[in-house]
């Protein structure tokens, strides 16, 4: 064997190869990032519609002093249960009362799922009708020059991997939205904005919106027997 075979890498090529195992290092991690996303985002997701079937359930269970059914109030305080005073909600926009649902606390990153009901919807003296009409909205921009859905009786928003507008679990208010859409989701009014969500990050919507339609809760109400 000659010396020429037996010599070790030269400075260069270490240098070659660090590179290299940086580069596939690098992009290993922005795939687990990704694939890390994507699993909170379903996850998530899931809680949303987990929650969107409760609050048919609760609707279905849960009868007025006149017999018809409605939809329980936010949290306001944190504990997770729904706060109602007297007949009708403390509050139209809260927290979802996760306790009273039987669902889970929190999504994905560790925040509370914002729920608005619109109040004609959720008072236990007077229940709803097949006649009751709600307000609420979700547009797909903050001016809402095109709607997605409207006329409903409860949206659910959760914050997104920014968190920003939310409620974490330690009941701490997270730092304000930063969007014009973000922002329209926590400004308390019927408006709310869902669109396709963008890169993780302070300046971007990742909000994600998940409502309750007013045919699928009459639907439901009539095949349960509670309408007409």
């Amino acid at each position: 064997m000659t010396p020429r075979s037996m010599r070790g890498f030269t400075l260069v090529e270490l240098t070659i190869v660090l590179v290299i195992v940086a580069l596939l290092t690098g992009g290993l991690m922005i795939a687990v990032g990704v694939q890390s996303e994507q699993r909170a985002r379903s996850e998530t997701q899931n809680l949303l519609l987990e929650a969107r079937e409760a609050l048919l359930g609760y609707a279905a269970s849960h009868s007025a002093l006149d017999g018809h059914p409605y939809l329980p109030c936010p949290d306001t305080n944190g504990d997770g249960l729904e706060n109602r005073a007297a007949n009708a909600c403390t509050a139209s926009e809260g927290l979802l009362p996760w306790s009273t649902l039987g669902v889970a606390p929190q999504d994905a990153w560790s925040n509370r799922i914002r729920y608005r009901v619109e109040g004609s919807f959720s008072r236990s003296d007077i229940g709803f009708t097949l006649a009751t009409a709600p307000t609420l909205r979700v547009c797909q921009d903050a001016a809402c020059t095109a709607t997605l859905a409207t006329t409903l009786p409860a949206v659910l928003v959760s914050h997104g991997p920014n968190g920003l507008g939310a409620t974490n679990a330690s009941g701490g208010a997270n730092a304000a939205a930063a969007t014009a859409e973000e922002l329209e989701n926590t400004d308390g009014d019927t408006s709310f904005v869902l669109r396709p969500p963008q890169a993780p990050g302070p300046g971007v919507f990742d909000d994600q919106v998940v409502w309750l339609s007013p045919n699928v809760l009459f639907n439901r109400m009539i095949t349960a027997g509670r309408l007409p």
